[in-house]
């Protein structure tokens, strides 16, 4: 089951930062709002594009083969932190 790296906009004491997520659910959109979820737990999510961003993005897909080699789980929705994350794409 492939999974996706997704970016999610957040926005916290008037200043905008993106969080990157590895989530292990094939379906983009459940991933996304798995995301979104998890961002939430930690700052508001934008409500709109800020600077040229969407407040929600699927960067990558990640095939079976990635997500065992990083040991992501289906179902798993894994922070990546506020750096790009290049390891992951």
């Amino acid at each position: 089951m492939p999974g996706w790296v997704i970016a999610v906009l957040t926005e916290a004491d008037g200043e905008s930062r993106r969080l990157y997520f590895a989530v292990g659910f094939a379906d983009q959109g459940q991933a996304e709002w798995k995301a979104v979820d998890a961002a939430a737990a930690e700052a508001p999510v934008a409500p709109g594009p800020r600077g040229g961003l969407e407040p929600v993005q699927a960067l990558s897909s990640l095939t079976d083969i990635a997500m065992r080699r990083k040991g992501l789980l289906a179902g798993e929705v894994r922070p990546l932190g506020e750096a790009w994350p290049r390891n992951w794409l």
